[in-house]
């Protein structure tokens, strides 16, 4: 295991949502609306949020089924989008801007069928994955990644302010957690993996078997907080 320290202290196969338009300064939303929706012959979704929380989990069916919750305060309803291309389903939605700051945000849960990889990349708001038998790539710049069941070959999970937990139930081959400040964790089968845990400002710990040429290649970095490389039980 490589220990280091640093110094200072997305009916698809995949999912991607991006950086946008935020509440963080304006108060509670005073308006909400739920909007429901299926989308067929997708293979890859994309997701572009600004500010929300997002939920994506695998199911038995044949389509992507998406549902948005969407919040803003006087005239300032969201304006979503979900267009397809190719193969490959798109959700974001635009905030009107008022006086300087926007002032929306929306929620997505979106249920996906069986082997769609997922990305998602939020300005801020909290990323759930559950089931995912696909890729899967998770950003956000403020909020917690939690993620189980996983079944895919590789994951990619960052957050600017946040912790990271990451549970798989089949052995991955590829596998970067970042941090700048939580913990981050990833729970792996019983296998030997090439391990490297990386830590500015917390402890590294390693259950798994570890060796350098494994082909199955495990990053945990965080700049403040505990970076861990756990068994599945755990």
């Amino acid at each position: 295991m490589k220990r280091l320290l640093l110094a200072g202290a997305l009916l698809g196969s995949g999912v991607v949502v991006l950086t946008g338009c935020g509440l963080q300064n304006i108060g509670r939303p005073e308006n909400q609306s739920v909007n429901s929706y299926d989308v067929a012959n997708v293979t890859k979704l994309e997701v572009r949020s600004g500010a929300g929380d997002v939920v994506v989990n695998e199911t038995g069916g044949t389509g992507v089924r998406v549902t948005e919750t969407l919040h803003w305060r006087g005239d300032g309803k969201p304006e979503t989008a979900h267009p397809v291309e190719g193969d490959q389903l798109t959700l974001s939605y635009d905030c009107p801007e008022k006086i300087g700051f926007h002032s929306c945000a929306v929620d997505y849960k979106v249920e996906v069928p069986k082997g769609v990889a997922v990305t998602v990349d939020t300005g801020s708001g909290e990323i759930t994955l559950r089931q995912l038998t696909g890729p899967v790539t998770a950003k956000t710049g403020s909020g917690d990644i939690r993620a189980a069941g996983l079944g895919g070959k590789s994951a990619y999970a960052e957050t600017g302010a946040g912790d990271i937990d990451l549970k798989f139930v089949t052995a991955p081959d590829d596998v970067t957690l970042e941090s700048g400040a939580g913990d981050a964790v990833v729970r792996l089968p019983d296998g030997t993996y090439a391990v490297t845990t990386e830590s500015g400002a917390g402890e590294g710990r390693t259950e798994v078997t570890d060796d350098d040429q494994s082909p199955r290649k495990i990053k945990v970095s965080t700049g403040a907080g505990d970076a861990s490389v756990l068994k599945a039980t755990s």
